[in-house]
């Protein structure tokens, strides 16, 4: 379990620490209005991409490790993933080219709103969940680590001017792009992946099984992404950039909880067949360490937030640090729903984790709207904490109802 937290935090770690290192280099050469466009873009390719990454990354790798290393089998199902994530690929480019409408200064840039279905693409094929099935992501880790490096260094010497922001994107899905061509080039030499084509029932039959997964995920993207592209239709690019540099602080927390679980959860899947009694015990000392854990950070975030913010930004540091200030405890009420959640997914228990979830899209979108034509920043952060503690208060309500579920009695 400590193996796959370090090569999964180190692929995670590397792929946030990436667009946070090239925060202040954007500022700096595009000015903070077009960081504010590059970040609704960046935003939009997030929540679209949801699509082709439907269920997979969380039951991708449950479903290889359960064919016990039948090669054949394997391909199968990686054969039949490849082929519906291409199939997603059509309603994801429609509605990319929908949702770009609402950005004038995206739909009216051709050559930069070109750049963003290149940059869709190549995250359309991501091979990571692959790779953590077969337990091979030190593998996965070294290859996602060469190009992400050798990307930040093109940017760094060949964006030179404020009009290169147009050329962005093309250089992201590039080197995007020849990450999954390799891991699935690897694949195929070391792991003897045989590709095949896959019938439409099959195709059918994958996608409504991972449905509500799907629209999980798609919630948590929403909670995610949707602050910055609401205000990106209410206001201009510079008060996006302002809250978008804020909010990247925000997003490196929460996405510290999901490297988190891919290292604990295939651990608490083998505990959880072995001993219910041990599973709960894991759990509530789980949810313990995370609220130790990320209480401090939050307290970090809101002591240290100028210093923070200084290290991303030299421009309108003092708005940032107080939104940094607002949006502070949104990772801590976000983790403290990771073992109910972890609990629910034990015991098969979609459809109250997809009630919670599907509950929480409608009032993140809904308030976000609502509050942020009203109070503008403040009412879109409003909206983000209040979707946030309904889900964690929900999930966790629904476990403490349950007494096979309720790992917070020390007895179970």
């Amino acid at each position: 379990m400590i193996k796959n937290i370090f090569y999964s935090f180190s692929i995670n770690f590397i792929n946030f620490l990436f667009p946070l290192i090239l925060i202040p280099f954007y500022i700096h050469v595009f000015g903070i209005t077009n960081y504010g466009l590059i970040a609704i873009s960046l935003s939009l390719i997030n929540y679209i991409s949801v699509i082709n990454d439907y269920s997979w990354n969380a039951l991708g790798p449950i479903k290889i490790g359960r064919l016990n290393s039948d090669i054949d089998a394997i391909s199968k199902y990686i054969s039949t993933v490849i082929n519906t994530k291409f199939l997603l690929t059509i309603p994801s480019f429609l509605l990319l080219f929908l949702l770009a409408q609402l950005y004038s200064n995206i739909s009216s840039n051709a050559l930069f709103f070109l750049s963003l279905f290149l940059m869709l693409f190549s995250r359309t094929q991501n091979a990571h969940w692959v790779f953590i099935g077969l337990n091979k992501v030190n593998v996965y880790c070294i290859i996602n680590s060469v190009f992400k490096i050798s990307c930040l260094l093109t940017i760094l010497f060949c964006v030179k001017n404020k009009d290169s922001f147009q050329i962005l994107f093309f250089i992201l899905g590039i080197f995007d792009s020849l990450i999954f061509i390799v891991s699935y080039i690897y694949l195929l030499l070391k792991e003897n992946f045989v590709y095949s084509k896959t019938s439409f029932k099959d195709i059918f039959a994958e996608l409504q099984s991972g449905f509500k997964m799907f629209l999980t995920n798609l919630t948590v993207c929403s909670i995610l992404n949707s602050g910055t592209l609401i205000l990106g239709v209410f206001f201009d690019s510079k008060i996006v950039g302002i809250y978008s540099v804020s909010e990247k602080i925000i997003m490196l927390g929460k996405h510290c909880i999901g490297v988190l679980f891919q290292g604990v959860f295939p651990k608490i899947c083998n505990i959880g067949i072995a001993s219910i009694s041990e599973l709960n015990k894991t759990l509530r000392q789980i949810f313990q360490s995370y609220l130790l854990l990320f209480s401090i950070g939050t307290v970090i975030l809101i002591i240290f937030s100028e210093q923070i913010i200084s290290v991303l930004s030299s421009e309108y540091i003092t708005e940032s640090s107080q939104y940094l200030i607002l949006l502070s405890p949104i990772p801590l009420i976000a983790s403290l729903n990771q073992s109910a959640y972890m609990s629910l997914l034990m015991h098969e228990k979609k459809n109250i984790y997809f009630s919670g979830y599907f509950i929480g899209l409608v009032i993140n979108v809904s308030l976000s709207f609502l509050l942020s034509f009203f109070f503008k920043v403040e009412g879109m952060i409003a909206a983000l904490i209040i979707t946030e503690l309904f889900i964690t208060l929900f999930l966790n309500y629904k476990v403490l109802c349950d007494k096979s579920l309720n790992f917070f009695r020390k007895n179970d």
